[in-house]
């Protein structure tokens, strides 16, 4: 597995999506949010089997809609530190770029305080 690739792209996704370069779109699945790219498109979804376990998946897409990888946090775990925590943060991030926090609290405050 490219593991190490994997994680390397997920620190970038994070980076990017948390300073604002990389804007993330909401699909048809509630809580999975995607970053689309030339040939390409990323996924990432909350997977939860019950209330206590709960997962973050990154899923890779080609321009086919097919899976070309799917890994989850669990998978990351000897190839970088703390991936759920890392995953997680990076699916509020893509949430928040979704669904466009940042504008909705700028208007807010604008209108608030015009000032």
């Amino acid at each position: 597995m490219s593991y190490p690739k994997i994680a390397k792209l997920i620190d970038v996704l994070l980076k990017q999506t948390e300073n604002g370069s990389l804007q993330w779109a909401q699909t048809e699945t509630s809580d999975m949010f995607q970053a689309s790219f030339p040939r390409y498109s990323v996924r990432l979804y909350i997977q939860a089997d019950n209330p206590i376990e709960v997962d973050y998946v990154l899923q890779i897409l080609n321009e086919l809609g097919e899976i070309v990888e799917e890994v989850s946090d669990p998978d990351l775990n000897d190839v970088m530190a703390s991936p759920y925590q890392v995953m997680r943060r990076l699916h509020d991030a893509a949430r928040r770029s979704a669904m466009g926090v940042e504008s909705a609290l700028d208007e807010i405050l604008e209108f608030l305080d015009p000032f």
